[in-house]
């Protein structure tokens, strides 16, 4: 007999995972202040970014260093295709997360065979070898001054905010898809003991191509989203930087969750900003909160409040779902 108590217990827990989405989408009623708008959309780019990582990094774990590859490379041919062939960005956008995922492809090949620090050393390569070739090619790739002129998402910045919200809101309901599927469990297996996985039967090798694929086409979507927002992109966005900021996004709202990311965005990209004053300092403040999180709240902030109250979050739930499927399915 179902425990009404808990059956309603557990629908409002859930319900409040729900609350900020549908907050994000009523805000512009509090205001349409242009800057607060801005923020706002920069940290959906990020937390699309960051979970694009999360998904390899935190779920696979291909512990990747060079996630700008995908962003940058992304952003470029978002560029490229506005500026040399006149597409408007909601073509360009998906066509740099379709080029993103063949990055993906190129990049897995050489790196499918390194493991743990040997991947890691390798993947923060493959930026710097892409940086070096735009520098090569000013004539097509525009050299250290980038791309300018690039069509913006839209004139009005409402039209801006909802676009990055819905894709943000897209995107992450995909990767949790995703991570919530039997192939999420398999990059999951991967991830614990790769080994176990190859000897059960599994195709590492075919899920780890999948893996960044998924993680490429991501990230690309977000990188072209980005280069469209500012209408300019640059050799600075293969900076290493901007992989560590994935991964930091991800690891304060916690690792393997793929919506961790989004608070771990949210949160330091509003961080960054309450500090613009004080910009000498920013880097100071910022690796503070960021070592006091870690030193006692190691699993991510995020994870922790919402195991506190309770609260579904990430792949978790779903994951004891296919744990009793599959154990009914065996008995």
């Amino acid at each position: 007999m179902v425990n009404m108590k808990n059956l309603k217990e557990n629908i409002s827990k859930r319900g409040l995972i729900f609350v900020i989405p549908i907050l994000l989408l009523l805000f512009p009623i509090l205001t349409t202040d242009y800057y607060i708008l801005t923020i706002l959309i920069t940290a959906n780019i990020y937390a699309v970014f960051a979970s694009s990582w999360d998904l390899l990094g935190g779920v696979t774990g291909q512990f990747s260093l060079g996630q700008a590859l995908f962003f940058g490379v992304a952003a470029y041919m978002s560029g490229a295709l506005n500026l040399y062939l006149g597409l408007a960005p909601w073509m360009t956008i998906p066509l740099g997360g379709a080029f993103g995922v063949i990055v993906g492809f190129l990049v897995a090949l050489p790196s499918l065979r390194l493991k743990g620090a040997y991947f890691a050393i390798t993947s923060l390569i493959f930026p710097g070898i892409l940086a070096t070739l735009i520098l090569m090619y000013p004539d097509i790739t525009g050299g250290d001054s980038g791309l300018y002129g690039l069509s913006s998402i839209s004139s009005e910045i409402l039209i801006t905010y909802y676009a990055s919200l819905l894709l943000m809101i897209g995107s992450i309901f995909v990767l949790l898809r995703i991570a919530n599927s039997n192939m999420g469990l398999i990059f999951r297996s991967i991830r614990d003991d790769e080994d176990a996985a190859e000897a059960t039967g599994i195709n590492t090798t075919k899920y780890k191509f999948y893996s960044f694929a998924i993680s490429g086409f991501f990230a690309g979507i977000a990188g072209g989203f980005q280069a469209h927002l500012l209408m300019f992109v640059g050799p600075y966005i293969f900076n290493a930087f901007y992989s560590f900021q994935a991964i930091l996004f991800a690891a304060l709202g916690g690792i393997g969750t793929i919506i961790g990311s989004v608070g771990g965005a949210y949160l330091m990209s509003i961080l960054n900003e309450v500090l613009r004053d004080i910009a000498e300092f920013r880097v100071i403040v910022t690796a503070i909160v960021m070592l006091l999180v870690f030193r006692f709240l190691p699993r991510g902030l995020l994870r922790e409040i919402t195991r506190r109250l309770g609260l579904p979050l990430g792949f978790w739930s779903g994951l004891k779902k296919l744990r009793r499927s599959k154990d009914e399915s065996d008995s």
